[in-house]
């Protein structure tokens, strides 16, 4: 099995997380514009701006945190496939150090993936309030 067909779960290999990160970086993206270009016209005046400016800088810098916890998860993948891969007699087996610090990793990017799915239900419910 080359490292790109490495499963992480079922259904989803080192190679369709890393389609994930890119597909989800450009999506992101096409989202922010649009949320920018649609509100442009609703500003009225500096209270409007005050209010909308910092929700759309938490989009973009939540956007960046998501994709940096995609990436993070396809190393730690990287990580797994090469330690399934060595035998028992080589060193590279992960420590218990290097396990504790994979799992804690995990833990820090589930957070930042909810994050990105509470800060999109706080634009929603901002896009109700402009219309």
């Amino acid at each position: 099995m080359s490292g790109i067909d490495f499963e992480l779960f079922p259904g989803k290999n080192l190679s369709g997380l890393f389609e994930d990160i890119y597909k989800n970086q450009i999506n992101k993206k096409e989202k922010i514009s649009q949320l920018i270009y649609e509100l442009k016209d609703k500003i009225k005046h500096n209270g409007d701006v005050a209010m909308i400016g910092p929700i759309i800088k938490d989009l973009v810098d939540t956007s960046v945190r998501n994709d940096d916890a995609l990436v993070k998860l396809a190393t730690i993948a990287q990580r797994i496939m090469l330690a399934n891969n060595k035998s028992e007699g080589e060193d590279g087996f992960l420590s218990a150090e290097e396990k504790a610090q994979l799992l804690d990793q995990l833990e820090e990017t589930k957070q930042e993936v909810e994050r990105v799915e509470d800060l999109e239900n706080e634009i929603e419910e901002l896009k109700q309030k402009v219309k």
